[in-house]
């Protein structure tokens, strides 16, 4: 499968959220032949199907059932996460402070703060808008796409960097405009029901999110980096959907799923630590006409490629990382592991990667954490305790991971994708 960067790239920018990631998923699986399932109705499926789930806007579950489907084949499962570290707005907004608009927000995850000053940022997510039925909002998607707010730093003149003053949130309050006499109370209220075209009053509530809208930027003696913003996890949620996409599974039942809300703990009703997957899998089971037991059995047998971003060595800190296992960008993707299970990786799922990319020249690469660091973790240990299934933990070398901008070599993307199409075709 050839990787497509315009794709790549148009997919990155056209995701500020969670909610948009899907959107952009979603029209991508539509013009590839997948048909939309509602989770509250009955579903008619079939041998050699396509077909996608959306659950709570934020959640999106593709799959493929193979025209020669047998029961006794595993379900061959790609998963990653949407979200990534950002500014919430709060519920009440509107903040001044003397003579400047500001916004209340919360910090989303564990954001690099700092990487957030000085520069233009725009504001995206999902609002729920005032309907003629009292249990239906009218629910609606929004991206400003431009610049609209600026979180500023202090002059080093009049600084005291000692006191950590950039990793305060509550000095990071993103600044919209400054005050006149006729600034209303409800003045952010008034500003998105302008963008929207609706009543302020008909604004009930909504999940915005303060986001960088730089586009994706080539950069490197022969330009084969790249920098953008939310490549943690969007590099893995892209590779799934273009995988699957092209994939051509004959016997088994292929799967790629993107997740909500792994930055801040994966227990949420479209996180990871949900049982939104194994509703999703035993509706597929049911609506073929098979049994639990069925379902039971093949899930036993099937197997998890756990997607998120990896470390990439960065050169001015090589004492924090592992003498050995370390990964460097452009080497081909990364296979992680720990023996604190934050990744699920264990030698087994590891032998059937690597003997994957052997199969299908694939670079890839080992990482483990310094001895002395513990380091994070992602969704492949949740879901493996979710389902069982054996699972590995993978994904695209990263530098500057959880800063507002990330970067990345694009080979590394095209090998994980590549990988994931091999997984999928492979019964």
């Amino acid at each position: 499968m050839a990787f497509d960067i315009h794709s790549f790239k148009s997919f990155i920018e056209s995701s500020p959220t969670p909610f948009h990631a899907v959107i952009s998923a979603s029209d991508i699986l539509d013009n590839s032949g997948f048909k939309r399932l509602d989770a509250g109705e009955k579903w008619s499926i079939k041998k050699g199907g396509r077909y996608y789930v959306v659950s709570n806007d934020s959640y999106i579950c593709a799959f493929q059932i193979g025209e020669e489907f047998e029961v006794s084949q595993p379900c061959h499962i790609g998963a990653s996460h949407s979200d990534s570290p950002c500014f919430r707005l709060k519920a009440v907004p509107e903040l001044k402070i003397d003579k400047y608009l500001c916004l209340d927000t919360e910090v989303y995850g564990g954001a690099r703060l700092e990487s957030w000053l000085d520069r233009p940022l725009s504001i995206a997510g999902r609002v729920a808008c005032r309907s003629n039925d009292v249990l239906k909002p009218d629910v609606r998607f929004v991206d400003l796409r431009l610049p609209t707010v600026v979180i500023a730093d202090l002059a080093p003149h009049i600084s005291d960097k000692s006191k950590v003053e950039a990793k305060q949130a509550s000095r990071m309050y993103p600044i919209l405009s400054l005050a006149d006499e006729n600034t209303p109370d409800n003045f952010f209220r008034v500003f998105l029901g302008e963008k929207m075209g609706v009543a302020p009053e008909d604004i009930l509530d909504f999940e915005l999110y303060v986001y960088n809208c730089a586009p994706c930027a080539s950069w490197g003696d022969r330009g084969q980096f790249i920098a953008a913003p939310r490549l943690d996890n969007l590099t893995s949620v892209y590779a799934l959907i273009s995988a699957i996409t092209a994939s051509d599974n004959k016997k088994g039942i292929s799967a790629a799923i993107a997740y909500d809300h792994e930055e801040i703990g994966n227990r949420s009703k479209s996180g990871a630590n949900s049982n939104i997957t194994e509703y999703i899998f035993k509706r597929i089971y049911t609506s073929l006409g098979l049994t639990e037991e069925d379902y039971m059995m093949s899930m036993a047998k099937s197997m998890i490629f756990s997607l998120d971003a990896a470390h990439a060595y960065n050169p001015m800190y090589g004492e924090r990382y592992d003498k050995n296992n370390r990964c460097f960008p452009g080497k081909g993707l990364c296979i992680k592991q720990s023996s604190y299970q934050s990744y699920a990786t264990d030698s087994v799922m590891t032998g059937v990667v690597e003997q994957l990319c052997r199969k299908y020249n694939i670079p890839y690469q080992k990482f483990a954490n310094h001895s002395d660091i513990r380091g994070g973790g992602t969704i492949g240990s949740v879901i493996s305790a979710m389902l069982p299934a054996k699972a590995v933990d993978m994904g695209v070398p990263l530098l500057s991971m959880h800063s507002s901008t990330e970067m990345i070599s694009p080979d590394d993307e095209a090998a994980l994708a590549a990988l994931l199409t091999a997984f999928y075709n492979e019964r």
